[in-house]
């Protein structure tokens, strides 16, 4: 059903509520400052992995254990606004890191009544993200689960409304294939970096541009490269 914005509470809700609006920009402004850091300190090997036809990020994955590599603010509005037409009251996260787009979903779920799932294999992280969300006034419409997604998904009930698909890049079919026997009709699949992961990620995006499978798919020229898919359930 889509969503009916005469049921929502806009003085509480929304990326305008001044503590989402507050703890997203304060979140931003950190990553831009710790994942600049990062990157200057991985440079030689991103210069080193230019000649052997490796990507920036490819190059740089054993540097980012504590960078934040956020969604942009556009993506994540995009997210948002996507989330609340189709009115998704389940919606789940597949590498919630720092929480900055898990922000963007849960308040999402809290304007559609429903409920957003994160996943964070760091625990570190995990906490992090759960206190982040808990700022931002949404850990009433919000939960992280700690470990291996394969697992800690495997128990999560259907019907899923949305997926947001950012963890490691070769898990990204395997996370896919868990859930689709749990996605609504219509469902709505978002997966990022599919330029800077392209070699890595060809089969999934492969697999998502395939009908017989069950998708629409479209890839957006948004940061890194986003694909967006509807599914459709394959034939």
């Amino acid at each position: 059903m889509p969503f009916d914005c005469r049921n929502a509470d806009h003085t509480t809700s929304g990326l305008n509520d001044a503590d989402v609006a507050h703890t997203l920009r304060q979140l931003h402004h950190q990553a831009a400052g710790r994942d600049a850091l990062v990157f200057a300190r991985a440079l030689p090997a991103i210069i080193s992995g230019k000649f052997t036809g490796r990507s920036v990020f490819e190059s740089a994955e054993p540097y980012l254990s504590k960078a934040f590599i956020p969604v942009s603010e556009e993506f994540g509005r995009f997210m948002y606004l996507t989330a609340l037409s189709r009115g998704a009251r389940k919606i789940v996260e597949f590498g919630t890191s720092y929480g900055i787009s898990s922000i963007y979903l849960a308040a999402a779920a809290r304007e559609t009544g429903g409920f957003f799932t994160g996943t964070e294999k760091d625990s570190a992280k995990a906490q992090v993200a759960l206190a982040n969300l808990n700022e931002a006034g949404l850990s009433r419409w919000s939960d992280i689960r700690e470990g291996d997604a394969l697992e800690s998904l495997a128990p999560l009930e259907g019907p899923v409304d949305f997926l947001f698909l950012d963890g490691w890049k070769d898990l990204y079919i395997p996370v896919l294939k868990l859930m689709e026997p749990k996605l609504a009709p219509g469902a709505v699949i978002f997966a990022d970096n599919i330029k800077t992961f392209r070699k890595t990620l060809k089969p999934f995006v492969d697999y998502i541009s395939d009908t017989s499978n069950g998708y629409e798919t479209t890839i957006l020229d948004i940061g890194s490269g986003v694909s967006l898919s509807v599914w459709r359930k394959a034939r």
